[in-house]
């Protein structure tokens, strides 16, 4: 059935897409708000706004919230981005009414209440605490802070414990009021729903006083560099990134999947096969993209022990840039091509990703279309597209690498950046 894209009255906007066989639906609540909108002295701030709106509001008890969707069998949750902040649910589809004023309760009257504000308070440090245990995700904000140094978007998205202890109510309170219950809001629907009954329900939210999701931010200056960081995990953990030339046409970044399909997000990629497979050097190892409304980045990833780092580094920047250099083969093009297919398949039979891909297309810009248009683009992207993007990205020799983890003797770190800086 076709996507229904609508302004609503009261300056929200809708993107609902309507599965008629299906039995459920997902609802994404999306607003403009995250770690890079926040100040000094504000860290940690939309994040815990996130947890506070959970906590009650002037109609129901943080407990009435949890047993309302209990009792329906399914559940609602949220998370805080660096640019969105999303409180979403997946239902069965007969009470996607009753989950929309639930959750305008939720965004509209919460009410900060200050007993509540200090358990949650212990709960958002516990988890930042927790957080520090988790090699990869400490390692990624040190990757932040070396690519885009200096900018809010390299902040942690929790804040450290020191942020949070900081924060007032009135801090949370006035960020609620200006990000949350009067900002720019999107409305992501997925899954089988009552149009007309859906569309009342968010028509009687009150008015936003700002529709435009677009933000004047200071746009990040990349710094391509190498770096060591220490850190005292068992392992190290090696990040090779090259920056993307923004914005990215839905073919592009259709490219770009086909391509990280080949060299690292896969079982069969070339990553996978030298760095784990073949050489038995790593556990984790794989490419991926971090992508903003200005600026973005496609990085390469292995961990290993400090015995293999040297190892690793040089055969993980050999793969890359011979991946960048020289032709890929049409039997690659065509395995990646099936892979991205099917996982696009799989991902339409859940509701929750394709609520969560209609708002990613919104944020990105594109025009969301019907699975078998999107199979048809993947299947139809050219060896000559492929090759053009890769040299977009050989020639912009701004790559930059990031090396995470235990200290290293000097010779080792030494003969490391030479490896990394040889060929560039």
């Amino acid at each position: 059935m076709p996507i229904i894209q609508q302004k609503l009255q009261n300056k929200a906007y809708v993107k609902a897409e309507p599965i008629a066989s299906a039995k459920t639906v997902a609802i994404g609540f999306w607003f403009s708000a995250g770690s890079r909108f926040e100040s000094e002295g504000k860290h940690g701030i939309s994040h815990f706004v996130e947890h506070m709106i959970f906590k009650g509001t002037k109609n129901r008890s943080c407990f009435d919230i949890a047993c309302e969707f209990d009792k329906m069998g399914g559940y609602i949750n949220a998370f805080t981005e660096r640019e969105q902040l999303c409180l979403y649910c997946v239902i069965p589809s007969q009470y996607c009414v009753q989950a929309i004023n639930i959750m305008g309760d939720m965004i509209y009257n919460s009410t900060f209440d200050a007993s509540e504000i200090e358990k949650e308070r212990h709960v958002i440090q516990s988890e930042i605490l927790s957080s520090l245990d988790d090699p990869e995700e400490v390692a990624l904000d040190a990757v932040f802070s070396s690519v885009w140094k200096n900018n809010p978007i390299s902040w942690s998205i929790a804040g450290t414990t020191v942020d949070v202890d900081s924060l007032t109510r009135e801090d949370l309170v006035n960020w609620y009021e200006d990000y949350i219950r009067k900002g720019s809001l999107l409305v992501t629907l997925s899954g089988n729903f009552s149009e007309k009954e859906t569309f009342e329900a968010l028509n009687n939210f009150p008015d936003r006083e700002n529709f435009d999701l677009v933000r004047i931010l200071e746009r990040p200056r990349w710094n391509s560099e190498f770096s060591f960081v220490k850190a005292f995990f068992q392992q190290e953990q090696f990040f090779y990134l090259f920056p993307l030339s923004l914005p990215l046409s839905y073919e592009k970044n259709i490219c770009y999947a086909i391509l990280n399909a080949i060299i690292g997000d896969t079982m069969s990629s070339r990553l996978f096969q030298k760095l784990r497979e073949e050489s038995g050097y790593c556990y984790n190892v794989y490419s991926f993209f971090n992508v903003f409304s200005d600026c973005g980045f496609w990085a390469f990833y292995a961990t290993s022990s400090k015995e293999n780092s040297l190892k690793v580094v040089q055969d993980m920047k050999t793969i890359v840039d011979d991946f960048l250099k020289n032709d890929i083969s049409e039997e690659e093009i065509d395995f990646a091509k099936q892979h991205l297919c099917g996982e696009e398949i799989m991902a339409s039979e859940d509701v929750e990703q394709r609520m969560k891909g209609l708002a990613r297309s919104y944020f990105a810009g594109y025009e969301s279309i019907e699975i078998d248009q999107v199979l048809e683009l993947i299947r139809n992207t050219s060896h000559e597209d492929l090759k053009n993007v890769l040299e977009e990205v050989r020639n912009s020799f701004e790559n930059a690498f990031v090396v995470y983890g235990p200290p290293l003797k000097n010779s080792v770190e030494k003969s490391i950046e030479q490896a990394v800086k040889n060929g560039n």
